[in-house]
């Protein structure tokens, strides 16, 4: 009977302890069961994100095997992984190179049109010149009229052209390369013109240019492998 009250006694003073234990153990076992979904739901939420990034880069890729064909000359797709410091994008630092022959001066665009030209290649990456730089001039067509006209980027934000006043040309008509030079091959899509001006020479139009391309959202470009077209350099030289 002694016993029975002593054990009776001993259990009523374990008992809470025991049931905190027993508590504790069962929040911590909950709360690592909660931090293992945590991890698992991030990690399918990255799979799912790269996932998706992957389809858009397969829709991207497959808009270029449809543009492919309006070529003559091996493509190369290429990432951006750079871009210049500073207010105004000029150039682009893309993951394809020597290796992968790229040369300078071939012709970059995307399915929306002209992008600029490789300035300069090391053995894995690519400096893009962009149609937004300045220094970069290229001779253009307009669409409709088929008068040849000249292009250059204007100040890092806007591109403007020039082009002969009796055309008729409108605000909303589409300048294209014009395959002169031997850099750009004909029929690359520019941009549609914004603004017109006359300029001091009443026989010239200025002209600002908003570009079919959003440079600061370009993720992937494509590298046309032309060489340029160096007799015909040669062919328009005075001896």
């Amino acid at each position: 009977m002694q016993e029975n009250i002593i054990s009776g006694a001993l259990s009523s003073v374990y008992y809470p302890a025991q049931w905190v234990l027993s508590s504790v153990n069962e929040i911590r076992s909950v709360a690592k069961e909660n931090e293992l979904l945590k991890k698992e739901n991030a990690r399918l939420q990255m799979e799912n994100n790269n996932a998706r990034e992957g389809l858009q880069e397969l829709s991207r890729l497959q808009e270029l095997v449809h543009f492919d064909n309006k070529w003559d000359y091996p493509i190369v797709t290429a990432r951006v992984v750079g871009q210049n410091p500073g207010r105004f994008l000029t150039t682009l630092i893309v993951n394809r190179g020597t290796k992968q022959g790229i040369q300078v001066d071939m012709p970059v665009f995307t399915v929306r049109g002209l992008v600029g030209r490789v300035s300069r290649v090391s053995e894995n990456h690519s400096r893009i010149q962009l149609l937004l730089d300045p220094n970069l001039k290229l001779s253009v067509l307009e669409k409709k009229s088929r008068m040849v006209g000249f292009l250059e980027g204007a100040n890092g934000h806007h591109i403007s052209a020039m082009i002969p006043a009796n055309i008729g040309v409108r605000v909303g008509d589409t300048l294209l390369t014009s395959g002169l030079g031997g850099i750009f091959p004909k029929g690359i899509g520019i941009g549609t013109i914004s603004s017109i001006r006359t300029g001091d020479v009443e026989v010239i139009c200025h002209m600002e240019v908003t570009p079919f391309q959003e440079f600061y959202r370009l993720e992937e470009v494509f590298i046309m492998q032309k060489e340029p077209d160096w007799v015909v350099r040669e062919l328009l030289t005075d001896d």
